[in-house]
């Protein structure tokens, strides 16, 4: 094992839940390394070539072992954190899910999907945010995978760029509670999924590896699942070279640029030039003209678009009761009767705005794509869509109006 990839495994065992007894970092990369060569073949057999690709690695974690099975939970973590850390380049994605009987809205979801970059630390403390950590509430324990398989091939329904990885106690289907069923292998949903995903299938229990991860010979499973047909967009050179550029370079070093008289010359400039512009103006109060900077109103919420860049998320819109995360300033919550679901995210595109929904989401309306972000405008967005309402119960239909405008920063 690359000593390098030792750091983020301990970094991550370090914060653990004081319950998880110690696990061993260097078993738990190889295992890592053994489900990246599966899905590398796995894709291969699809058509695609990771080191030529961009992939989407979507990971789900059955969660009704956590409780009484810490140590195992927090292995699928680390397996699930040194894959995506030693394998995953800038420009892919990365997203976690958790589930049961069904899947379930864990809050790392709002996280979803995370766009990697070369920042290897800030994708190492991404994790700890990222993964589910506990149980469904009211859990049961059980979890059925062929209905989660179900639900993720449509929600990632013509995402060809897609692996799935689903980690559990065991792949094989298992009911929470008495009476309760799970739908088998074949329920129509279930094979009608496998006709555009192909499940990875090399043992008894359905899964595609089982993983040691030193606790005697017990083990987790792991099932992959990829498109039929698998096509990413194409990397800029060879996965195995970005890899290495990422994970080897050395910090660049600051320029000794001679910074005091730099800041002085400038505040002398900008000193002038406001005394120009007072007597300019004649002292007369000044209205915002159309180049000042513009806020963004949401729902209620204002977001200033001054110090923005190509890339930065500006806000995102959910339902009530979603998920948010402490630090998830740029969330909007709707009213109440929609589901508690993200519907789209605002970000910076080049000097516009661009909305993008999430899975299963629709916007429709008169804003243009992008939006100008330097134009004070107003856009009215229609979101509608389907959704589950209770567990058990089909998805229900639902559509709400909402504005998007763009006025100038309002100053004191």
């Amino acid at each position: 094992m690359n000593s390098r990839f030792l750091l983020p495994t301990l970094f991550l065992l370090g914060s653990a839940h004081g319950a998880a007894p110690a696990i061993n970092p260097s078993l738990l990369n190889d295992q890592a390394e053994r489900l990246y060569r599966e899905i590398d073949a796995a894709v291969k057999t699809a058509g695609g070539d990771l080191n030529s690709q961009h992939l989407h690695l979507a990971v789900a974690f059955s969660t009704g072992h956590f409780a009484r099975d810490p140590r195992m939970a927090e292995a699928a973590r680390v397996i699930a954190s040194d894959l995506a850390q030693q394998h995953l380049v800038d420009g892919d994605q990365l997203s976690s899910y958790a589930w049961e009987q069904r899947l379930w809205p864990h809050a790392g979801e709002a996280l979803n999907p995370l766009k990697i970059t070369r920042d290897r630390a800030a994708l190492q403390a991404t994790f700890q945010n990222l993964w589910p950590r506990t149980a469904q509430a009211g859990s049961e324990g059980g979890h059925d995978t062929e209905a989660v398989i179900t639900e993720l091939a449509q929600r990632f329904e013509g995402q060809t760029d897609t692996v799935l990885v689903l980690l559990t106690n065991t792949a094989a289907s298992s009911a929470g509670r008495a009476g309760e069923r799970t739908i088998g292998e074949n329920d129509p949903d279930y094979v009608s999924a496998l006709t555009r995903w192909t499940r990875v299938r090399t043992n008894t229990t359905g899964a595609t590896l089982s993983l040691p991860f030193g606790e005697g010979d017990r083990t987790l499973d792991a099932v992959i699942l990829t498109p039929r047909s698998f096509s990413g967009a194409a990397l800029s050179r060879p996965r195995t070279e970005l890899l290495t550029e990422q994970t080897d370079a050395p910090t660049s070093q600051p320029s000794q640029i001679p910074w005091l008289p730099v800041l002085l010359a400038g505040a002398a400039a900008a000193a002038i030039a406001g005394l120009l512009l007072a007597r300019r103006r004649g002292g007369a109060a000044s209205r915002p003209s159309r180049r000042e900077p513009l806020t963004l109103h949401v729902a209620g919420r204002a977001f200033p678009l001054k110090d923005s860049e190509d890339g930065d998320v500006i806000c995102t819109v959910v339902g009530p009761s979603y998920p948010i995360p402490p630090s998830g300033a740029q969330y909007v919550t709707l009213g109440a009767g929609l589901p508690a679901i993200k519907f789209f995210t605002v970000t910076r595109s080049g000097s516009g705005l661009t909305v993008t929904p999430d899975l299963d989401v629709t916007v429709e309306g008169d804003a243009p794509a992008p939006i100008p972000a330097d134009r004070d405008a107003e856009y009215t967005l229609t979101v509608k869509g389907r959704a589950p309402s209770k567990p058990n119960l089909p998805p229900r239909p639902y559509q709400t109006t909402l504005t998007l405008a763009l006025r100038p920063e309002e100053h004191p």
